[in-house]
């Protein structure tokens, strides 16, 4: 007879599939069981987190707490030093108001300086001092008459009622008629010292040429000389007077 299947030494392991099967599953059920019965004796000895009074933390049941109280823990980092709510956007928190920014320069309107005023004064006008002098034709004057014959041994010519509001410099403007080389001619004003002028040529003695002078007048009523007491000077049409 053969011998009983898993029997002897060579054939105590020799067990079936479903035999095999049949132990490590036993075997997985204890040790299950054994664990779990560690857990509910450990859990028994231990209190859980539902034995706390919900919402205040405080033990229930008589249980201590060993833990650091709330009021030995280090403020949260979130907590300003001094206490107090810091919410976003708070006075805390928002940044400076930034200055008011300046309103736009704007430049003070200045007074326009005033306008020069142009003044004529004719050289043959009745008003003018007119001695030892001649007034001849002239087709390209203006008021078509000129003032001749001064200088050496002739006539002056005297500009009377040159009128300035202000006093200071103002420049005068000499049409003159000079058919020859050029003529020296001086001219004085108020009586003052006298400026020597040389006038060129206008290429006859109908044609007007322009010499541009400036004098100091004074506030009124002013003077001016045309003469020359060393040689003849030029004819004269008119002379324009810019005063501010």
């Amino acid at each position: 007879m053969s011998p009983r299947h898993g029997a002897g030494p060579d054939g105590i392991w020799q067990l079936g599939p479903a035999r095999l099967l049949t132990v490590v599953g036993a075997g997985y059920l204890t040790v299950v069981l054994a664990l779990a019965a560690v857990t509910l004796e450990l859990g028994a000895g231990h209190p859980t987190s539902a034995s706390r009074s919900p919402g205040t933390g405080a033990m229930t049941d008589g249980q201590r707490d060993d833990g650091p109280s709330a009021s030995a823990l280090p403020p949260s980092p979130a907590t300003p030093v001094g206490g107090g709510d810091v919410r976003v956007g708070s006075a805390q928190t928002r940044p400076a108001t930034p200055p008011a920014a300046r309103p736009p320069f704007v430049p003070r309107p200045t007074t326009p300086a005033a306008q020069p005023v142009l003044t004529s004064y004719e050289a043959e006008s009745a008003a003018n001092g007119l001695e030892d002098i001649r007034i001849y034709t002239c087709s390209g004057c203006s008021g078509l008459k000129k003032v001749g014959n001064i200088g050496r041994g002739m006539g002056t010519l005297r500009f009377n009622g040159v009128t300035a509001r202000t006093g200071g410099s103002a420049t005068v403007t000499i049409a003159y008629v000079n058919g020859e080389s050029p003529r020296v001619g001086q001219v004085s004003v108020n009586g003052g010292p006298a400026i020597t002028l040389t006038f060129p040529g206008t290429g006859g003695w109908s044609s007007v040429g322009a010499m541009v002078v400036t004098v100091a007048l004074r506030p009124g009523p002013n003077t001016l000389t045309m003469f020359n007491p060393n040689s003849p000077a030029p004819d004269f049409d008119k002379i324009t007077v810019s005063v501010r």
